[in-house]
């Protein structure tokens, strides 16, 4: 199923798409006109996923019921539809697992720092074949600020201390179960879908931040709607193979990157298991798995620009939109 979070009279609605893929059921509303009953698992996103099993098979007999019966009041065409992000507010988790997007972006810091000739001479002489041993033993993350997040085509507020705003296409998952310690093996049992990130970015703040201890970026990832997430959440049974989706970037609908989510050093199995180390994770848990490769304007040294409209897309998932917006 593919869910979605949506404004409606004041309020977020949980709506699932329906098989036109042209309108979206209220799953809230159907309950109560086909089956005469206030359905609790309906009330919002992280209802459904707490739901669990249960929950999702009634979801899709009532969304199956719907379209046979068809309700009309119940359903909203796509649209017309005011997202919201999928949960509200998240418990994040960003990791950085793509080898080939660490070594381009790393080229483009040492060229901005210390000029063309020395990222060169680095480039010439194999200097950056691997990342540090630390980058392959532990997939390495930091916890995001999930008051930041923002919807599909809703506008992302560019910073004002920054000359650098950048994208970063991201898988997205979003866990259904608590648990702790949880091993690489059942990992993926733990999995309740999959949507589009972009984890705006701003790149000379974190250039600043970075060098003070290693503690990773503070200002450079934390300002208001930077998080981007949407369109809506896929379930995990329609992505049999997450390490098999393409993925790509559009400026203004010129693309500027395409990669796939095989490049990962780090399975999703085994982020869970880092992050449940010794800390439980709970269900509707959110971890970005990282810029992939090409996936970044540092990468290339091409930022964005106020009023610029980036689309991020992953197979299978759909198309995340957003305008970048910097205020007089």
């Amino acid at each position: 199923m593919k869910l979605a979070s949506y404004h409606q009279s004041g309020g977020i609605r949980l709506g699932a798409l329906c098989s036109d893929q042209q309108r979206v059921l209220d799953l809230a509303a159907a309950s109560l006109a086909l089956r005469d009953q206030i359905e609790p698992a309906f009330a919002s996103m992280l209802a459904l996923i707490e739901a669990g099993p249960a929950g999702l098979d009634r979801a899709r007999a009532i969304l199956e019921q719907a379209e046979d019966q068809n309700p009309g009041h119940c359903f909203q065409p796509l649209s017309g539809l005011r997202f919201a992000p999928p949960l509200l507010p998240p418990r994040m988790l960003c990791f950085s697992v793509y080898e080939g997007h660490m070594k381009q972006a790393f080229a483009s810091v040492l060229e901005m720092k210390a000029g063309k000739g020395v990222a060169a001479t680095v480039k010439a002489l194999g200097l950056m074949k691997k990342m540090p041993k630390r980058f392959y033993q532990r997939p390495l993350y930091y916890k995001g600020n999930n008051l930041s997040v923002s919807a599909h085509e809703q506008d992302v507020i560019w910073p004002r201390w920054t000359k650098m705003l950048d994208y970063e296409m991201e898988l997205g998952v979003v866990l259904g179960k608590r648990g702790k310690n949880i091993s690489a093996n059942d990992a993926m049992s733990y999995v309740f879908g999959y949507t589009c990130f972009n984890d705006f970015s701003a790149r000379d703040k974190m250039m600043e931040e970075i060098p003070w201890g290693g503690v990773g970026p503070i200002k450079g990832k934390d300002f208001d709607t930077g998080n981007a997430m949407g369109p809506w959440l896929v379930t995990a049974d329609e992505i049999p193979d997450p390490y098999d989706l393409k993925i790509q970037v559009r400026v203004n609908g010129e693309l500027r990157g395409a990669s796939s989510t095989s490049g990962m050093s780090h399975p999703i199995s085994r982020m869970i298991e880092v992050a449940s180390d010794e800390e439980l994770v709970v269900p509707g848990e959110f971890f970005g798995t990282g810029a992939a490769t090409n996936g970044c304007g540092i990468e290339f040294l091409r930022f964005l620009e106020p009023g610029d409209v980036v689309e991020v897309e992953i197979e299978r998932i759909g198309v995340l939109r957003n305008r970048v917006v910097k205020p007089a």
